[in-house]
């Protein structure tokens, strides 16, 4: 099927649930994710909100597998991907709690690996030194790609690397995680899976999370699409290699994700102090924060952390094309699970910021006017560096060297999306505030085919020091 005539199968699911509030009848929110499921080609979608300590909306769209026409449900099971990273560092904080680790014990105390320095904070907040799994595997195996790969393979890969300093950068890793997940094990005598359905999963009320498995028969598995390079909607065969039971991915309905979310307001088994330590900003060892050009600039351990228009956002996506957004202040939380790939144009946070737009007006990006003064001084480089981005070649003389790095890493970041984007068509000057100190300056950017925010702070010099964007 081409990604043009995926709009065609999207249908929108309308349900009530015990516990909710009341039936969900189509409204702005509805309209806004069958247009962009019709728009992105997007096969399946399911939307959870939550508020005040409850989950206040389900909502489910499209299709969880094409050859079947099975559509999602509020049981479909989603590959949560990267969502597991703060999934993983509550772990972690449950694990200190009962004090069967410390966030400063060095990573070799539980895991034979030659990595001095390293720390588990230093995991969870990609600022080890190593590299992401996938290159790590690339190095140890070379061109061959296997089916199957055991937690020894995987382990032996992360042995064969050569990591920078730790504390030296910013890199975001798999590998990192991967290395908590086994302390979790070390440290408490359980299977990783286990400790987290014990210590985290049914405390929170989280009774349908299971290991995806590529070839174990899950009911109500949702099927993962991308797509090819001529922009048919195939299947995503990253989900077909088994990495074993710690590394395959988590499958959760949005419901159950939801219930996490909860939990992180208090109502769990993780205590607030821990909570607030998973949200504070991880810095370098220079004292510079570590800083990710993304959906979120800044990063916790396993979250990360950004501001929309002064509201603080707690953020992460995964690579399956899912997304969680919150608002602590507003006691507000928003989940997308999509079936199509991230970085194919899914955008999940975007789209959850899109709903969370129409549920609380002070985050309503898209009721953003310019100001009648035009732009600011130091604004119209920007769209420069903006559409060097886009065709992934930034001028790095442009960015502080704090960020280098990241954004020369980062660079390919829209040629996946372009095809759902299409050509840029305008550029507007909307917003100029301070973030964390620093003056930001907020765009946005409408192409053919939806619309971007992209929000740049500059340090004295005029150099970018973040930048961060959000596809609505």
């Amino acid at each position: 099927m081409k990604g043009q005539n995926v709009g065609r199968v999207v249908l929108l699911l309308l349900i009530a649930m015990p516990g909710l509030s009341a039936v969900v009848r189509a409204d702005a929110v509805d309209n806004y994710l069958q247009r962009e499921l019709a728009t992105r080609a997007i096969p399946g979608l399911a939307l959870a909100v939550v508020r005040h300590g409850r989950i206040e909306r389900v909502s489910t769209y499209g299709m969880a597998n094409l050859e079947t026409a099975t559509p999602v449900t509020p049981d479909s099971l989603f590959a949560i991907a990267s969502l597991d990273k703060g999934i993983t560092a509550t772990g972690v904080l449950k694990a200190s709690e009962l004090g069967r680790l410390s966030l400063g014990d060095p990573i070799m105390k539980y895991v034979d690996v030659q990595l001095p320095g390293v720390n588990l904070a230093m995991l969870l907040s990609h600022t080890s030194g190593l590299v992401d799994m996938d290159q790590v595997i690339a190095e140890k195996f070379g061109a061959r790609l296997y089916q199957q790969y055991s937690t020894e393979d995987l382990l032996a890969a992360v042995r064969a690397t050569s990591p920078a300093a730790p504390g030296s950068r910013y890199y975001y890793s798999d590998a990192g995680l991967f290395l908590a997940q086994l302390a979790i094990e070390h440290s408490t005598g359980q299977p990783w899976f286990e400790w987290m359905q014990a210590s985290v999963f049914r405390p929170a009320g989280m009774l349908n999370v299971v290991t995806l498995a590529p070839h174990a028969i899950v009911p109500h598995r949702v099927s993962s699409y991308t797509f090819d390079a001529a922009q048919h909607l195939i299947r995503d065969d990253r989900t077909d290699v088994d990495y074993g039971t710690m590394y395959n991915d988590l499958g959760m309905t949005v419901g159950d994700f939801a219930r996490w979310l909860i939990m992180l307001d208090g109502h769990g088994p993780l205590s607030a102090a821990s909570i607030r330590t998973l949200w504070t900003a991880a810095t370098l060892a220079d004292g510079t924060p570590a800083r990710e050009v993304y959906s979120f600039s800044g990063y916790g351990l396993g979250f990360g952390l950004d501001e929309v228009l002064g509201q603080r956002m707690i953020l992460h996506t995964g690579h399956s094309g899912v997304a969680y957004l919150k608002f602590p202040a507003l006691d507000l939380a928003v989940v997308v699970f999509t079936n199509l790939e991230h970085p194919q144009g899914s955008d999940p946070a975007g789209l959850a910021l899109g709903v969370a737009g129409l549920l609380e007006p002070s985050l309503a990006l898209r009721a953003v006017r310019p100001p009648p003064g035009g732009e600011p001084a130091g604004a119209r480089p920007l769209r420069q560096a903006y559409e060097a981005f886009l065709a992934g070649a930034p001028d790095l003389s442009v960015y502080a060297p704090s960020l280098q790095a990241t954004l020369w890493h980062t660079r390919d970041t829209f040629s996946h999306r372009l095809p759902r984007l299409g050509a840029l068509v305008s550029w507007a000057f909307l917003r100029e505030s301070v973030v964390d100190g620093e003056r930001a300056l907020l765009f946005r950017a409408t192409h053919a085919h939806g619309e971007v925010y992209a929000r740049f702070s500059l340090d004295p010099q005029g150099r970018v020091t973040r930048l961060v964007w959000w596809h609505l």
